[in-house]
């Protein structure tokens, strides 16, 4: 019997292994930042695609004149596979013009073969295809099947970057099967063009709605990688809204690396960055990283936090964050923090960051007072959460005359549900799939919140 046990522990053991290994992480590296190698943990990718290739007027493929050999031999050596990531969402004007040239159909088998000898020249595993927008003309899925077959021939994948919650008008059903995967842009919500709205680019929802979407419009869900920015778009400026790396953001505060917001910059920290993670095991066939130039090469990094949420015990959850947390709005940066989309406020954050969180996940809803001795002005929010304890779904109305953001959390903090509801409405959660226990309701107005503790039985 004892045998028998260890026998079946064992092959738990290998079979978790497996499953784990059948989540794909993939990073996009620009071949501007070969530099940065030294510094990229490589091995904790499953796939690498090097951005971007580009034709010339003959169709001949170019990176920049950089040499892939070194990078891709390298990555080879981890078991990592490799790609060259066509197009690019930023292409010169001659570039443009190259690409409506060669997937015409009468240059597009021609195009096809340099594009095959630049793979098979730099030892590549595949190509991934990133046109975008209008760039997706009428030739765009005849070039994908053709570009397909020829792969096929040589065994070789073939994926794309695709808009989270858009399809192309040009991309048909039998294009879109033809990718072996195709990496979800879960991103870019908000930017430079929204600067009069500022707020989250690359919330928890829209995780959830581009996974959503994607299987709507029958993508099976291991065909399905879910992108994570690794970048913010700072709105401090009117009118100048900035990119700014995650890495840059970390360096200025390690406390940012556990927050998605600080002050009026919006990005996704290392706690939404593992909750994504769990959200494309469990839903989908992977991770996507844009760009891993923009990391942090320490332990604050999204790859690092990523791989071990896909392979081992994640980093510190929100109850073990160091306490320093609680000062994450001091030095360069403007504005306090945001866990989650919850703001910290200075009523907040003169808590260590643990018990303003323990308090946090207190019962009933804890109101803006209970947070703080500064006299701060009772928050009350004319809303309702049925049931609690709760099972299948939970039903919420905003009967306040301002919309509100809802935020829904497990007990470590990590984000399940994020959405704005409108004045006078209702909206349903369904959570049939959420393990029982103790989950926190946050509703957010301005820089007002209350939250409250739920049961799932």
């Amino acid at each position: 019997m004892a045998l028998r046990i260890r026998l079946l522990c064992i092959l738990l053991f290998f079979s978790t292994l497996l499953l784990a290994r059948q989540t794909r992480i993939v990073g996009y590296l620009p071949y501007q930042k070969f530099p940065l190698l030294d510094q990229i943990p490589l091995e904790k990718l499953t796939h690498l695609c090097i951005a971007f290739a580009n034709p010339d007027e003959q169709g001949y493929l170019s990176a920049g004149r950089s040499s892939l050999l070194p990078v891709v031999r390298r990555a080879h050596q981890d078991s990592v596979k490799v790609l060259i990531s066509l197009a690019g969402g930023a292409m010169k004007p001659e570039w443009e013009e190259a690409w409506k040239r060669h997937l015409a159909p009468w240059n597009r088998s021609a195009f096809i073969s340099k594009i095959l000898l630049f793979v098979e020249s730099n030892e590549l595993d595949g190509v991934d295809i990133d046109l975008e927008w209008k760039q997706v003309t009428h030739h765009y899925s005849s070039f994908v099947l053709e570009l397909r077959e020829a792969l096929n021939a040589q065994g070789k994948l073939l994926t794309a970057a695709l808009p989270g919650t858009t399809r192309y008008k040009n991309l048909s059903d039998e294009a879109l099967q033809a990718f072996d995967f195709i990496n979800l842009m879960a991103y870019d919500l908000t930017g430079p063009w929204t600067a009069g709205r500022p707020g989250p680019h690359s919330p928890y929802a829209m995780a959830i709605s581009s996974i959503t979407y994607w299987k709507n419009q029958g993508m099976p869900a291991d065909k399905l990688v879910l992108g994570i920015p690794l970048y913010g778009w700072d709105f401090s400026k009117p009118g100048n809204v900035a990119s700014v790396p995650y890495g840059t953001l970390v360096a200025s505060n390690p406390a940012y690396a556990h927050v998605d917001q600080v002050g009026k910059i919006y990005y996704n920290g290392i706690v939404t960055a593992i909750a994504k993670t769990e959200l494309a095991k469990n839903q989908a066939g992977g991770i996507m990283l844009w760009e891993l130039g923009k990391d942090a090469y320490n332990e604050h990094s999204i790859l690092s936090s990523v791989h071990e949420a896909v392979y081992g015990p994640g980093p510190a959850s929100p109850a073990t964050l160091p306490e320093n947390m609680a000062n994450a709005g001091d030095g360069e940066m403007p504005g306090g923090p945001i866990v989650n989309g919850k703001p910290l406020t200075p009523a907040i954050t003169g808590l260590p960051f643990s018990e303003a969180l323990r308090q946090l996940a207190g019962s009933g809803f804890q109101q803006e007072r209970r947070f703080n001795n500064l006299g701060t002005e009772v928050f009350s929010l004319e809303i309702e959460v049925m049931p609690n304890p709760f099972q299948d779904s939970l039903r919420i109305t905003n009967n306040e005359k301002r919309a509100l953001q809802l935020v829904l959390t497990d007990i470590k903090g990590r984000p399940l549900y994020e959405t704005t509801l409108r004045p006078n409405s209702t909206i349903s959660w369904e959570t049939s799939s959420f393990p029982p226990g103790h989950y926190i309701f946050s509703a957010i107005r301005g820089n007002k919140q209350a939250s409250k503790r739920l049961v799932k039985m």
